[in-house]
């Protein structure tokens, strides 16, 4: 587990190819943040107070098949396009990442759970968009943003950060 920021430069740990006898085949190549299309969506809230979840899919948009796995990279970014420093977690929800290789059209799909802030505080990280990859470090691309504020309102608030490991399947990746 990482408590490091989210920013471009210092995000969570790394998604990362499935080892040799992992389950997914060793010969496909590893999905890079220009191979797929982000999308989030926030999930109806399940109880009272400051916590929101999202599932987070992630489209392999490219014409070869790549593999995902471990932990997407998830960047809170601000109107200027810098990253926004949120304190993040990774964790083993809904359990241990399990790769897959994605065809062309396919996706992987994880969970993120966030505690919002009041953005008038000046502790509060706020922002309009969010970016995700697929690598510690490696490149971002912007997230569609499904049931979020209107990116015009710079909104967007994550005091804090969880993020899920990635799954072959959305079924209970959004249930802890």
């Amino acid at each position: 587990m990482s408590d490091a920021p989210a920013a471009a430069s210092s995000a969570p740990a790394a998604a990362s190819p499935a080892p040799a006898g992992g389950g997914a085949s060793a010969a496909v190549p590893a999905c890079t943040a220009a191979d797929v299309k982000a999308t989030l969506t926030e999930q109806p809230q399940r109880r009272e107070g400051d916590s929101r979840m999202a599932l987070v899919q992630l489209t392999n948009a490219s014409s070869r098949t790549c593999n995902v796995g471990g932990w997407p990279v998830i960047t809170l970014v601000n109107a200027a396009d810098e990253a926004v420093t949120v304190p993040t977690k990774d964790v083993a929800e809904p359990g241990e990442s399990v790769p897959a290789d994605l065809a062309p059209g396919t996706g992987a799909f994880a969970g993120i759970r966030w505690t919002i802030c009041d953005k008038a505080d000046a502790d509060c990280p706020t922002g309009n968009t969010i970016k995700v990859g697929l690598g510690k470090g490696g490149p971002l691309v912007v997230a569609i943003l499904d049931g979020f504020p209107n990116p015009e309102q710079s909104a967007i608030t994550l005091k804090s950060l969880q993020v899920g490991t990635i799954q072959p399947s959305n079924q209970g990746v959004v249930a802890w």
